[in-house]
């Protein structure tokens, strides 16, 4: 950030060509860098990352100091910056981007965050090596190589990798292997057919429900697998709740179910429920509790019930301790009502904990209603060691 800011600093006295006092040029290129961090998603470690929570939980408990983990779909590098720290200076990250346009951002992402532990390599993983394939630009920098129209034109084309070939060529075998590369999830595992067999390595994949090819192979292979946003095992497209269009699956194979804590059937404990009532609107924008809740040590999971049809809206929603965020979603409210009920926080010791739900950039939904929510603990992780360090 210091070679940006000092960057902006000699373009605004360049540009300006007249003396300016040090204070106005370093109060100028500070608010710039500021927005050239927010434009690109860019932020610090120790900032506080929010980026998929349900996922980041699974990764802090399964990423060990000195392991090899892919991240397969890294776009910012969000998660990546996550595995980057829990696998420590001993550990290797290997971060595979497909997308051109997203690619820089990543890097600097990783490199802002000092991931000295982490290779980029821009290329599709696919089913195999050396091929060429499109890249199709998403709303929400959510590049595919499938198109979503017939009238789509590619962006880019890029080179493919099968990680069974870069497995056998870096001789890198990971331990873990979390993916989200936008519905070609199926292509990038039969191109690992050989790893599953030999390393039997966690997998976390981005799932859309009604696709269950990825389901049906694994487990075949002897997987099991547990929706990260609910902790209930899948083991068809009619174990998910309805109406989701999206989730995020932890698969292990069942050769390696006692190295953790994800052994289903899990344990709930009903703590309590909270009705409507225990809700109110504290600004025209923000719902929140009424009042905190206590919770001890562990694991919950949030079992909202809200419903909404807004599309044109914004909304944050999730879950604070005092006024930390410690959960956090990001969309439109009728797509958070449909796949974003399910809500997991992991409190490393007693905290007072809020639920909150907050409009952005002056928008509203008069269809939003909040029915209740239940919190559940999941008692396997009541004796989880928390980690020494974010």
């Amino acid at each position: 950030m210091k070679n940006i800011k000092h960057g902006f600093k000699v373009k605004l006295r360049q540009a300006l060509a007249i003396p300016v006092l040090e204070d106005s040029v370093n109060l100028l290129s500070d608010k710039v860098a500021r927005d050239y961090q927010g434009l690109f998603g860019i932020s610090y470690w120790y900032e506080g990352n929010l980026w998929e929570p349900p996922v980041q939980i699974a990764l802090r408990d399964l990423c060990q100091p000195g392991d090899v983990v892919f991240d397969v779909g890294a776009n910012f590098g969000g998660l990546t910056t996550v595995m980057s720290r829990m696998v420590g200076p001993k550990g290797v990250v290997c971060a595979f981007e497909a997308s051109p346009r997203i690619i820089d951002k990543c890097q600097k992402n990783l490199v802002l965050n000092g991931c000295n532990n982490v290779q980029v390599y821009n290329v599709a993983i696919y089913s195999k090596s050396n091929e060429t394939v499109p890249i199709y630009l998403g709303g929400h920098l959510n590049d595919s190589i499938y198109s979503t129209s017939d009238t789509d034109v590619a962006a880019f084309n890029v080179s493919t990798l099968a990680l069974d070939d870069f497995i056998n060529f870096t001789g890198l075998v990971p331990n873990l292997v979390k993916m989200d590369i936008e519905g070609a999830e199926f292509d990038a595992i039969k191109g690992m057919l050989n790893t599953l067999v030999t390393a039997k390595p966690y997998l976390i994949l981005e799932t859309q429900p009604q696709d269950t090819k990825c389901l049906d192979l694994l487990r075949e292979k002897g997987y099991i697998s547990i929706d990260l946003n609910n902790y209930r095992e899948i083991k068809s497209y009619h174990d998910y709740p309805d109406g989701v269009v999206i989730r995020n699956n932890l698969y292990i194979h069942q050769d390696r179910l006692l190295e953790t804590l994800y052994r289903p059937p899990f344990t709930f404990h009903e703590i309590t429920t909270l009705t409507q009532e225990f809700f109110t609107n504290i600004t025209p924008n923000l719902i929140s509790l009424k009042s905190s809740i206590r919770l001890d040590k562990g694991r919950y999971l949030i079992d909202m019930d809200f419903s909404a049809r807004g599309t044109d809206n914004e909304m944050m929603c999730g879950v604070k301790v005092g006024e930390t965020v410690i959960f956090r979603y990001h969309a439109y409210t009728s797509f958070l009502a449909q796949s974003y009920r399910d809500w997991v926080i992991n409190l490393t010791e007693p905290s007072e904990i809020r639920l909150y739900f907050e409009f952005l950039n002056g928008t509203s939904d008069q269809t939003f209603l909040i029915k209740q929510a239940k919190i559940f603990r999941i008692a396997e992780f009541d004796n989880l060691a928390p980690s020494l360090y974010k």
